[in-house]
């Protein structure tokens, strides 16, 4: 799987204001935290003060040490690395009772069935009211003027940015770049998840938020 640039080591993202807005309302339906392709992001140490359990996945080894500091100045024990490609995920990988899933500049890197695959196992494991906060490399974004793939349908849409504008956003390996019906036909596929918003960014790229809404 490929990577791109770990913006959420710098800041808290628009999306993760929004994830801490949904933690403070006292709306989850639990405490604990799911983030998949968490890089060093800042989003799960705030979760973890706001007294959430964090899970968090991702297939870089440098992260388990920055983790355990992490853990270890803050006392952050409810804070958990997995050291896991988002792709290879399963049951018993992830806990049951998901309040929050977030899934920030991670699933464009995987083909669509595989994106379905990774967020039906969140979803199974969320429980009624969990939200998902997502983003994803837009196809309107510069990311995508030049994308070679641009005019097949996001189910086969997968490959490769042409080399200038790889190096330029630092995205390695195939990517699949969405628009905002994409992501809804995303989530179709999904199933039992409620539409909040879905909206696309100044820069193109779409961020989504969605709940789910039964045990289906």
């Amino acid at each position: 799987m490929g990577e791109g640039i770990d913006v959420g080591a710098e800041r808290v993202s628009s999306l993760g204001k929004e994830v801490v807005r949904f933690a403070l309302s006292g709306a989850a339906p639990s405490r604990l935290y799911v983030e998949v392709g968490a890089g060093k992001g800042r989003l799960a140490a705030v979760m973890s003060l706001l007294g959430f359990r964090c899970y968090l996945y991702d297939h870089d080894p440098s992260l388990a040490p920055h983790y355990r500091r992490l853990k270890g100045c803050f006392g952050m024990e409810g804070v958990e690395f997995h050291l896991k490609d988002v792709r290879d995920l399963r049951y018993r990988d992830v806990p049951e009772g998901i309040g929050i899933v977030v899934a920030e500049r991670v699933l464009h890197h995987l083909k669509f069935g595989e994106a379905v695959k990774v967020l039906k196992l969140l979803k199974n494991r969320t429980l009624p009211g969990g939200r998902f906060f997502l983003s994803f490399s837009g196809l309107n974004s510069p990311i995508g003027e030049v994308y070679p793939y641009a005019h097949l349908p996001v189910e086969r849409r997968y490959g490769r940015l042409r080399g200038d504008v790889a190096e330029r956003f630092r995205i390695t390996g195939e990517v699949c770049l969405y628009a905002v019906g994409d992501v809804r036909r995303l989530m179709e596929e999904v199933g039992g998840m409620r539409e909040i918003t879905v909206r696309e960014t100044a820069f193109g790229n779409v961020l989504a938020i969605y709940e789910r809404t039964s045990q289906r």
